[in-house]
């Protein structure tokens, strides 16, 4: 039995702990008797290594020394740390060679502060960064597959984060802020006036597909979708988040595992689709000497940034070494709204090219950059600078490859 904090116990095989998970979705007698028939989530956090031709030291290696991964099989891990006493904090699976995923019991703000501190202090590891396109285009699988009676939750959010509005701390932009939590909270006042727009819709899916291409027109916040539960077979479903969480709201660890294996199958070929199209290379021409291959990656604003935002954006954005965008590098000014930068993704610390002005930025990825850098500037500009941007990775639109990337084989 787990404790208070969540732990699994110390089981031996895949087969177990499947049939210990699976034993969630049923009350224990004592809920049954107190009449609070409840069950313990299960947290699910998709990450990211490196693709296959990267030389990555093996996943046991990938994680912190306190961090012990014991082998179930050729593909699950029981996670134990010894912070936590020894004890089982989750099941790690290997569901590609670059995409490991976390299944914990842990309590959601436990488990949170644990894959933080282990993922953004680590260059092996990243979240997945389910952009608004990705969530959108599942949120088309869910139209496809899903009765109209249904009910489905949409999240939108967005907020001004680096709008300059001379009350703003300064210090807002780092990186180990809790992102469920209310940032307002214990704030004075100037800080409250912050722009900031935060929507949940829980409604059946017949009134979600009359409704929403209407509203998407009417308010652009609503175009960073960061939340999306998918329904599933049965009661409840799946809740996916931006940053590649999600939580088991089902009756089913085994069907909360196919939803899994299915964004994780779509993040990835999405990825590689995008590491395809912008990658920077010389070929050899022949007789004509080298050609050049690859395309930049373009974010454009829907409105252009004034002055003071472009300013903040620079210096918390893509400066700061706690940003959410998880890059630094040397900068060149090249006017008001205008810089370069020699930029360097903490993800594999592999180097690209930047250039940030008022309209749009601009990357040039070579050989080796991990496409996840894509999804992680779409997710967080959508969030936090303009929520309605056109993308594109050379002259394909992203939400384009994104769609083709779901309708590619499984």
């Amino acid at each position: 039995m787990e404790s208070d904090l969540g732990y699994l116990p110390r089981l031996q095989s895949r087969e177990e702990y499947v049939d210990h998970l699976e034993g969630f979705a049923l009350p224990t007698v004592d809920a049954l008797q107190n009449g609070k028939p409840t069950r313990t989530l299960i947290k699910t956090y998709m990450l990211e290594t490196a693709r296959n031709d990267h030389q990555t030291p093996d996943l046991a290696s990938v994680f912190p020394g306190h961090v012990q991964l014991y082998r179930l099989d050729d593909t699950m891990f029981r996670v134990e740390d010894s912070t936590h006493d020894g004890e089982v904090v989750g099941l790690l699976e290997a569901l590609s060679d670059r995409h490991p995923v976390l299944y914990t019991t842990l309590a959601s703000d436990e488990s949170n502060k644990w894959v933080r501190q282990t993922v953004d202090s680590n260059a092996w590891l990243d979240r997945l960064w389910l952009s608004s396109p990705i969530l959108f285009e599942l949120w088309k699988y869910v139209q496809r597959n899903t009765p109209d009676h249904r009910y489905v939750r949409l999240g939108f959010e967005h907020e001004a984060r680096y709008e300059a509005t001379g009350s703003i701390d300064d210090t807002i932009d780092h990186a180990d802020i809790t992102e469920d939590s209310d940032p307002d909270d214990g704030m004075s006042q100037d800080f409250i006036e912050r722009r900031r727009s935060k929507v949940t819709l829980t409604e059946r899916l017949s009134v979600l597909n009359a409704k929403l291409d209407a509203l998407l027109k009417l308010y652009d916040p609503l175009h960073s979708l960061v939340q999306l539960q998918m329904p599933s077979s049965g009661r409840g479903g799946h809740l996916l988040y931006y940053d590649g969480r999600a939580t088991n709201r089902s009756d089913s660890f085994v069907e909360h595992r196919s939803m899994v294996t299915l964004v994780v199958g779509l993040y990835q070929r999405a990825t590689e689709r995008a590491e395809e199209q912008l990658w920077v290379d010389l070929s050899d021409a022949g007789v004509d000497g080298y050609s050049v291959k690859g395309a930049p990656v373009t974010i454009r604003f829907g409105q252009p940034l004034d002055v003071p935002t472009f300013d903040r954006f620079v210096e918390l954005g893509l400066q700061r070494r706690t940003s959410r965008f998880r890059v630094g590098g040397y900068l060149t000014r090249r006017g008001p709204t205008k810089v370069h930068m020699a930029a360097i993704d903490r993800h594999l610390w592999q180097p690209f090219l930047l250039e940030a002005t008022s309209k749009q930025l601009l990357g040039v990825l070579p050989r080796g950059t991990c496409g996840n850098t894509v999804h992680r500037l779409v997710t967080n500009v959508q969030r936090h600078l303009d929520p309605n941007v056109e993308v594109w990775l050379g002259s394909e639109k992203y939400n384009t490859a994104v769609a083709n990337s779901m309708a590619a084989p499984v």
